[in-house]
């Protein structure tokens, strides 16, 4: 495999980064970032289903949502 481009090499600091915060919270920090990441993705979801808010509203959820899960790894297991 060759050399990693300069944006490979990026991502591998941001994704250092976020491995080493998430490993300095405690458990339960932990669990409610990860309860709260769980709700706005389920209460963004059926918002979406409903349609009856702003679309500016879903959108503010969504990128709090999103913005959750990237900075904290909550898609890792």
């Amino acid at each position: 495999m060759g050399r990693k481009s300069k944006w490979e090499l990026e991502q591998d600091k941001i994704m250092a980064t976020r491995k080493k915060g998430i490993k300095g919270l405690t458990d339960t920090q932990f669990l409610a970032i990860k309860k709260s990441h769980d709700a706005l993705y389920l209460v963004t979801e059926n918002i979406k289903d409903m349609e009856d808010l702003y679309l500016s509203d879903i959108r503010d959820m969504s990128e709090a949502m999103w913005k959750l899960k990237h900075e904290f790894n909550l898609g890792e297991k």
